[in-house]
């Protein structure tokens, strides 16, 4: 099998566990897989919050009315058990308080217009036979400085990150939007981490650089070309993290102690 389409989420999969890439975006998964709850909600959100940033929904009456409708269109089964339906119905109050607030203040810089909300860009990478695709939640410009803003709405804390080494990501999110600079005329842009939380959104910006684009963009090729023809390969022993140790589908993973860098960058391993 030789793919041909990537995303952030492949990518950064793949780094950190071959396996795990080959397990979640390769072989088919059966019916039986289930979405989390945590999952769910944050897919039930970023529709809403894009409902708010396309000016559909204006109103805390009309976000009360959004959320009540799709969280009803959701299944849990009547015999799923109790702790199931204890969980739905936090993640239904966080998801409710949560767009609540959001309509309330949605997010808008001074000066900024909002030119997408949930758009999907694709392209194809220079002098390879390879796409890479992400969806920007929010696209902002902002024309006194001529700066575009790509907004990422998240469920989860919101980690530290460092400049000098920007994620996968990062650097597709990079890519992307350079196809974007014929329609607006950019000369910054800036990356915005956005944490949803019941109370409101918190955010955290970065002003992405083209140098250090430049010098980590070639390693990220590398990976994508690994990544082409990786279903093909047999899982190697230096393939398995630590997840797998727990799996009887890779018992070799026993084998072998993991060593692992704080950052997560790289991924080193050695014989027992």
């Amino acid at each position: 099998m030789d793919r041909t389409l990537f995303s952030p989420a492949m990518i950064e999969t793949y780094r950190a566990c071959p396996k795990a890439y080959e397990m979640a975006f390769i072989k088919p998964r059966g019916e039986a897989d289930k979405l989390k709850l945590s999952t769910v909600t944050k897919r039930l959100l970023l529709r809403a919050f894009t409902d708010v940033n396309r000016g559909r929904t204006k109103t805390v009456a009309e976000a009360q009315r959004f959320i009540g409708q799709q969280w009803s269109a959701l299944k849990i089964e009547a015999d799923a058990p109790e702790n199931v339906h204890s969980q739905s119905i936090r993640a239904f109050r966080f998801a409710y308080r949560a767009l609540n607030a959001y309509v309330s203040k949605p997010y808008r810089p001074a000066g900024s217009e909002v030119v997408g909300a949930n758009i999907k860009l694709r392209a194809r990478i220079a002098h390879s036979r390879a796409y890479i695709e992400d969806v920007f939640d929010l696209l902002l410009w902002h024309p006194q400085d001529q700066t575009l803003e790509i907004v990422d709405y998240q469920l989860s804390n919101i980690k530290p990150f460092d400049p000098a080494w920007p994620s996968p990501s990062t650097l597709i999110k990079h890519f992307l939007a350079e196809r974007m600079q014929a329609r607006y005329p950019f000369k910054k842009i800036r990356l915005t981490y956005a944490q949803i939380l019941a109370s409101g959104v918190n955010y955290q910006s970065i002003e992405l650089d083209e140098a250090v684009f430049r010098l980590h963009w070639p390693m990220l090729k590398d990976t994508i070309e690994e990544m082409k023809s990786a279903a093909a390969l047999p899982a190697q022993p230096s393939d398995l993290c630590r997840r797998c140790e727990f799996s009887s589908a890779c018992p070799a993973a026993k084998q072998h102690e993991l060593l692992t860098c704080e950052d997560r960058r790289n991924v080193v391993y050695r014989s027992a």
